[in-house]
């Protein structure tokens, strides 16, 4: 029998193979700038607001200087799509159908910007497979606060305790965690170990998204 009444997906780094380009466009945006960043530096970033990075390079870039910074990351990521390269993670279009068809209600929780979340999923072609979609617009406090996937839950209508959710980054895993759901990490730029260490109690982890299918 189901253990799970839903799943929610994040979506960068977990949909879409998109926190590389975030971090290719991190680490661009620094240089240009003079600063030099590091993956480690991002790491922390991975399924947090907007708001919560500005925060985060206020320490680099005072003032104003911090948006700016951000504004240069997200204009590189958009000539990184413009060129093609935002592809779907691998087994993406085979565990939505496979769920679709076991009549799993699917959702999406990301902490980006409502434009850019839909805009990636029509990019894959992937919009109608989802019943609900919350970004980080939609609500007060973005991950690793509860907010998004209880919204998701709320719009799918089941109980947030019968929900699956599906991460690659420790913010995203602690909220899930914080909506007292069941996550399982599909790990991304940072590897099962580290992310597992972080978060600090077990977890489930999946090498990939053809292996959530077998939790159903």
């Amino acid at each position: 029998m189901t253990t799970y009444n839903g799943v929610i997906f994040d979506m960068d780094g977990v949909l879409v193979d998109s926190e590389r380009l975030y971090l290719k466009a991190n680490l661009a945006a620094g240089k240009a700038q003079g600063l030099t960043l590091t993956a480690a530096d991002y790491a922390p970033l991975a399924g947090t607001t907007n708001a919560t990075a500005r925060a985060f390079y206020q320490k680099y870039f005072p003032g104003n200087r911090a948006q700016e910074f951000l504004d240069d990351t997200y204009a590189l990521v958009d000539e990184y799509v413009a060129a093609g390269d935002l592809r779907p993670k691998p087994g993406v279009a085979e565990l939505l159908e496979t769920l679709q068809k076991a009549g799993i209600p699917l959702a999406v929780g990301s902490s980006n910007y409502h434009t850019m979340v839909h805009r990636f999923l029509a990019k894959i072609g992937i919009t109608d497979r989802f019943s609900a979609i919350v970004t980080g617009d939609d609500v007060a406090h973005g991950k690793p606060a509860p907010d998004i996937f209880l919204a998701a839950a709320k719009a799918l209508d089941i109980d947030p305790t019968r929900a699956l959710v599906v991460e690659d980054s420790v913010n995203g895993i602690q909220a899930a965690l914080n909506a007292e759901m069941t996550p399982v990490l599909i790990p991304d730029l940072r590897s099962a170990e580290q992310v597992v260490q972080e978060v600090g109690r077990p977890i489930l982890v999946a090498p990939d998204l053809l292996h959530i299918a077998e939790l159903f």
